[in-house]
């Protein structure tokens, strides 16, 4: 059957096929590639937002004076460190629940289906939540706080708590993602290394660390790899909740270019310092994916 459908293939040509497949090349071309194209041109020039006149060549002058911005440099820095606390956060609380979900109890599937609500919530809406919620004068968790002397007043107008509440609300809308894939990744381990282990007296914890662990690795590469991804590209919640404030506490590097780009209106500035965003997202993206493959070759 194969080789008759290879040898009309052969007959036919690969015309018919890449047809079917242009559509998709069209629209990967026109969202993914043409904009990461254009925007490495505009870094090289002196375009503006509100442009009168053709763009000049200005060749590295913007990548330096990104380089040479304190507040850049200040804004990569709260990105680094949003995903250093938010990734393993959400990590570690999704393995937890697919450990929890890994054996069945009643109402088992209909929690499990709640616990994905926050991932489908808008990022919009999950940040105009948040933000509602730590008023101070009629906020449901605001008013927890101050009930229980906890933090201060009003969360998002203190420097100290204002990028703690940013990093909570992406690790409860975002903690079921990972639970999502790493249950997913559980369901489909083989269980006869955990019945072996049991057999041979292995406790709960112990089959955890040394084999479902391990066994799981390349699936939590993937999960943080995904998060990560996204993590780099965290703008609408931020925008809602803080728009960068108070003092730039929250200045993470998407709102960082947005501002450049239509506040200030510096589009080519704004395009250099979104090239370096992409470098950053492909050094992190190759080092952890060269981890993981050393890793299961050693």
């Amino acid at each position: 059957m194969s080789f008759s459908r290879n040898t009309a293939i052969k007959k036919r040509g690969l015309g018919p096929l890449f047809l079917f497949v242009f559509p998709a090349l069209v629209v990967i071309f026109a969202v993914s590639i043409y904009p990461v194209i254009f925007s490495l041109y505009l870094s090289f020039t002196d375009r503006t937002l509100l442009y009168l006149r053709a763009p000049r060549f200005v060749g590295f002058s913007n990548y330096s004076n990104v380089v040479s911005d304190k507040l850049f440099w200040h804004s990569l820095k709260l990105q680094l460190s949003f995903m250093v606390f938010a990734i393993p956060l959400e990590l570690f609380i999704g393995f937890l629940g697919a450990l929890l979900f890994l054996k069945d109890f009643p109402l088992c599937r209909l929690l499990r289906s709640l616990l994905m609500l926050p991932v489908f919530i808008l990022p919009v809406v999950s940040g105009l939540t948040w933000r509602l919620m730590l008023q101070p004068g009629y906020g449901l968790l605001a008013s927890f706080f101050n009930s229980v002397s906890l933090g201060p007043k009003a969360w998002l107008a203190d420097t100290k708590y204002a990028f703690v509440t940013v990093v909570l609300q992406d690790v409860w809308r975002m903690w079921p993602f990972m639970f999502m894939i790493i249950y997913a990744g559980l369901s489909s381990l083989p269980s006869e290394y955990l019945e072996a282990a049991q057999i041979d007296g292995a406790k709960f914890w112990q089959r955890v660390f040394h084999i479902i662990v391990p066994l799981l690795r390349p699936v939590m590469t993937m999960a943080v790899l995904l998060r990560m991804i996204d993590a780099l590209r965290i703008f609408s919640e931020v925008y809602v909740m803080t728009y960068g404030g108070p003092a730039n506490a929250t200045l993470l590097l998407p709102l960082y270019i947005h501002k450049q780009a239509f506040e200030f209106g510096k589009v080519a500035y704004a395009s250099a310092a979104s090239v370096f965003l992409l470098a950053v997202s492909l050094a992190l993206s190759f080092y952890l994916v060269r981890a993981s493959f050393r890793g299961e070759v050693s």
